[in-house]
């Protein structure tokens, strides 16, 4: 499953477009894809070793729609990772930057001062590549998003990393950037979530997020309610959300739980709850239900089912997540998921391995 797989992923991604009625040209949709991958899905990496921390098979693809206040929104959004089979992290350092120049043009109000922030940003986090052993996984992620609007172009890139390379990497970003200081209200230390990636938004016009993401360290009954202690509103309405959709209240601290949360260019700060599935459960009625309340319909999660099904995958939901704003409530929810095609290794549980886009 390597370059077969990144055509079966650009057919996942075309009869995407075309089951939500976006006009996003086939042609683009495809060639960002392949820029972005490398031209290969590669589910094992030349050590072995899984290639990807995006998906719990491996492989690096993982799509995404999102929505709220009653409607889903007309995009495409989708995860991955370029030269995932390489073992040396210089080499993919070096492609990893390649790429985000290429990408950056594809974006109307791409320019040199957004490839150098976006180059900046990633040098600032990994400034010392030849001190990562080879085989370490750290990432190097590409949030892609495609917009009618933009029907030739890419209408979003993010740029995904670790904060594991070195320990004074948070610390160096912050200073670097305020948009990220204060952004978590969870330290670094914390007994019950870690910091598990720092990541830079640039939108079609340039404008810019900052986002960090938390993810429990385990299950435990002590999660949701330290969620609730650090994330106030946002954390008890998302628990509850769950609940009222048919989640069982008295077990929702055996989720694996992670919080995206986010600083717009007005200096505003969000937050988003999200629950990767387990494999010992079918959670699609509970993101129907989540559906209907958020999207007005089940439109959009379903394509994603149709498009797997029209390019011959399996469809897995990976996670769901809900966000929150102090005007409005509960006002998106975001489904993720995985289409999986035969020869594919089936993953060791049925969620994703990471905090999501």
């Amino acid at each position: 499953m390597t370059a077969v797989a990144a055509r079966s992923a650009g057919d996942f991604l075309t009869g995407l477009a075309r089951e939500l009625g976006i006009g996003c040209s086939p042609e683009a949709v495809r060639s960002v894809l392949l820029s972005a991958c490398g031209g290969r899905l590669d589910v094992r990496g030349r050590d072995g070793a899984r290639a990807s921390g995006i998906t719990s098979s491996g492989i690096p693809f993982e799509a995404s729609v999102t929505g709220g206040r009653g409607q889903h929104s007309p995009i495409i959004r989708y995860l991955t990772e370029t030269t995932t089979w390489e073992p040396d992290f210089t080499v993919r350092l070096r492609a990893y930057l390649a790429t985000v120049a290429e990408l950056v043009r594809r974006l109307p109000g791409g320019d040199d001062a957004v490839t150098d922030l976006l180059h900046s940003f990633v040098n600032t986090v990994y400034p010392d590549p030849a001190a990562i052993e080879p085989g370490r996984r750290l990432a190097m992620w590409f949030g892609i998003v495609h917009h009618p609007a933009e029907p030739d172009r890419l209408a979003g890139l993010k740029v995904y990393l670790s904060p594991a390379a070195r320990a004074d990497v948070v610390d160096a970003v912050r200073r670097r950037w305020p948009g990220f200081d204060g952004l978590s209200p969870v330290a670094q230390n914390d007994e019950l979530f870690r910091w598990a990636g720092l990541a830079i938004e640039v939108d079609s016009r340039a404008t810019v997020k900052y986002k960090i993401y938390l993810k429990a360290r385990t299950t435990n009954v002590g999660v949701p309610m330290k969620m609730a202690r650090h994330f106030g509103e946002a954390a008890w309405e998302a628990l509850a959300e769950l609940a009222r959709c048919g989640a069982d209240a008295a077990d929702l601290h055996n989720d694996q739980y992670f919080v995206c949360c986010t600083r717009d260019a007005d200096g505003h700060p969000s937050y988003t709850i999200s629950v990767m599935t387990r494999r010992d459960t079918d959670p699609t009625d509970l993101i129907h239900e989540l559906a209907f309340r958020h999207h007005g319909s089940t439109a959009a999660v379903d394509a994603m089912a149709r498009a797997a099904r029209s390019c011959r995958a399996t469809w897995r939901y990976s996670a769901y997540g809900l966000g929150f704003s102090p005007d409005y409530g509960i006002d998106k929810l975001n489904v993720y998921g995985m289409p999986t095609w035969e020869n594919a290794p089936e993953p060791a549980e049925l969620r994703t391995s990471r905090p999501l886009v």
